[in-house]
């Protein structure tokens, strides 16, 4: 499992360099606030997202045209999900991360040990990617890096142990507390 790591981390940090220039140049003027790696519950496939305040300003609108309103842009969900987000490598012509993902569905181990080698792996590849200026043109007190895991038990752990150690600490704080009185404001 260490080697094929070891070899996946490589490939993943040349695709997602690719996909991140090429996702940052598609968004052109719109200001870029979050960008995740995004797995699923067996981490067998990979994508990258990226959300800029426009586009959750035309998710909102269209969730209070479509849905019963009262959504802003603080709508955690919206503003944190990265399944509700305007841009992903799929915008790309040809994603770099699909090969990679294609390493991770014929591994042969999907074991809890082989997941969380995945999630340090994707967290050290976004991490390579921010210390090589990747993002330097957003301001880092207003980008969140991290990584996410869609419909599984863990999501929210693995998202705040990701952005804990790829975000300055204010950064990190204001994701941390993301969800905090949701479940007041539900009731």
């Amino acid at each position: 499992m260490e080697h094929f790591f070891e070899k996946f981390q490589k490939q993943l940090v040349d695709a997602l360099r690719s996909d991140c220039a090429g996702l940052i140049k598609h968004i052109g003027a719109e200001r870029l606030y979050a960008v995740a790696l995004v797995t699923d519950s067996d981490a067998g496939s990979v994508y990258l997202g990226m959300n800029t305040e426009e586009s959750l300003q035309r998710r909102v609108e269209y969730y209070n045209r479509e849905m019963d309103g009262g959504y802003s842009s603080d709508h955690p969900t919206l503003r944190w999900m990265p399944d509700e987000w305007g841009y992903s490598d799929s915008d790309l012509g040809r994603s770099c991360l699909v090969e990679v993902s294609n390493m991770l569905l014929n591994r042969e181990d999907y074991s809890d040990e082989s997941r969380a080698a995945f999630y340090e792996t994707a967290t050290q590849a976004l991490q390579k990617l921010d210390e090589e200026g990747v993002f330097a043109s957003i301001p880092r007190s207003s980008l969140t890096l991290f990584v996410s895991v869609t419909d599984d038990d863990e999501t929210e752990q693995v998202e705040d142990y990701s952005a804990k150690l790829l975000n300055p600490q204010e950064v990190y704080q204001q994701f941390a507390e993301r969800f905090d009185g949701i479940e007041d404001a539900e009731e």
